[in-house]
């Protein structure tokens, strides 16, 4: 749905006119998405083998037809992908040939694990229910169903790690939730809402301390992260600022007002608060030839970042800090660089893109007494949380509630 609007409008006009198409995107929304959040898993590789155990509870296999099959604890399921089909054995018997099948449950919190045969990967564990099929370029999609709230437990485990406090916890759940309700619709093409993978937020299932960040999202239950505009913000984090946080715009070409660059006072002393590269000048030469840049004169190397930048100037050709972090897999853009003797040393600061919440800083924060408001109001300009509840235009949009 989009609209164009041609006439002169003032602020209050303008801000007036946004909640009165959020209001409606919403109730489309609403009837679209339902108490639950549907998430695509493994999306970054091509699955053929998958092991289903139950872990706890029972669940019931189904397919368009007349498939019927019931599994309790310790039961498997192996589903191979053959060409469009699916075939189904448990431990028993063969179960036939399918296009796709459900794997479902009464009790959102009976668990199932899944391993990866093929691919070989790590086993997960999950609530929820389960769907599998084969897509049109004959890859298997599996995807896990879950209310919003074990959802974002999950996410904030993967992404954050079991040894924080509540208060961080508490923040970062905000951060998620209003993270995913901006990207509702990323993979609806693809039969699904989100992805598993770092494309949206990283998913693995429930891990080992799903209580207690569990109790952090129903403590923040329907709050979210706005901005002076009253929409929802691009909620961006990052592992470790180095010092200094960036403008969005300064990494992805996209002036947010909420995401402005400052000084990060908490950033010290951490894991990922400062790193040390050493490549071969052979492969610094070899970079700058691929970037056809002039490599004769290899004087002029050193280069200095007190505050961060985007370009390193050698010998006045401008190199994207980004280029050189993809190209040599660095942390982060917020390095200096020295030669010494036949070699080129990375000395940097920080892990990630640096815009929005540095995790590390934010954990500190938590450690030092800091509440998830004053957290959140430090790395975000601007911005108001508020509670979804309390706001009609909003509250549609929140599938927190499991289904009665």
């Amino acid at each position: 749905m989009r609209f164009q609007i041609t006439l002169p409008l003032n602020n209050f006009q303008k801000q007036t006119l946004r909640l009165f198409i959020l209001t409606i995107l919403l109730v489309v929304n609403n009837a679209s998405y339902s108490q639950n959040i549907k998430i695509g898993l493994y999306r970054n590789f091509e699955l053929r083998t998958l092991i289903f155990k139950v872990q706890e509870g029972s669940y019931t296999i189904t397919n368009q037809d007349s498939l019927n099959v019931e599994m309790n604890a310790s039961d498997v399921l192996f589903v191979t992908a053959l060409g469009q089909k699916l075939s189904l054995w448990n431990s028993a018997q063969h179960l036939g040939i399918h296009e796709s099948i459900k794997i479902t449950t009464k009790n959102s919190q009976n668990k199932m694990s899944i391993e990866p045969a093929y691919p070989v990967l790590p086993t997960q564990k999950y609530y929820g229910n389960f769907e599998i099929t084969i897509d049109t370029a004959n890859r298997m999609t599996a995807t896990n169903t879950v209310p919003l709230k074990e959802y974002l437990a999950g996410v904030i485990e993967a992404e954050s790690g079991t040894r924080a406090l509540p208060e961080y916890y508490k923040a970062q759940a905000i951060i998620c939730r209003t993270y995913v309700l901006n990207h509702l619709d990323r993979h609806k093409q693809e039969n699904f809402q989100i992805c598993d993978e770092v494309h949206c937020q990283v998913y693995k299932g429930f891990g080992i301390e799903h209580g207690p960040i569990l109790k952090a999202v129903e403590e923040t239950k329907g709050q979210a992260i706005i901005d002076n505009q009253g929409m929802l913000i691009t909620a961006a984090f990052h592992a470790n600022s180095g010092g200094e946080t960036a403008n969005s715009e300064d990494v992805w070409s996209t002036t947010m007002s909420y995401l402005r660059g400052k000084s990060d006072p908490y950033f010290e002393k951490h894991r990922h608060s400062h790193w040390t590269v050493t490549i071969s000048l052979d492969e610094w030469t070899e970079f700058l030839q691929k970037m056809n840049l002039d490599t004769t004169n290899k004087t002029k190397i050193k280069f200095i970042q007190k505050k961060r930048t985007k370009f390193y100037l050698l010998n006045d050709q401008p190199i994207l800090l980004s280029d050189i972090r993809s190209h040599f897999k660095l942390k982060s853009t917020l390095f200096s660089i020295e030669k010494s003797e036949n070699k080129i040393i990375f000395n940097g600061r920080g892990y990630g893109h640096g815009v929005g919440l540095s995790q590390e800083s934010a954990m500190e924060m938590a450690r030092r007494g800091k509440s998830y408001q004053e957290i959140i109001n430090f790395f975000y300009t601007d911005i108001k949380i508020i509670d979804i509840y309390q706001t009609t235009y909003l509250q549609a949009l929140f599938p927190e509630e499991e289904p009665q």
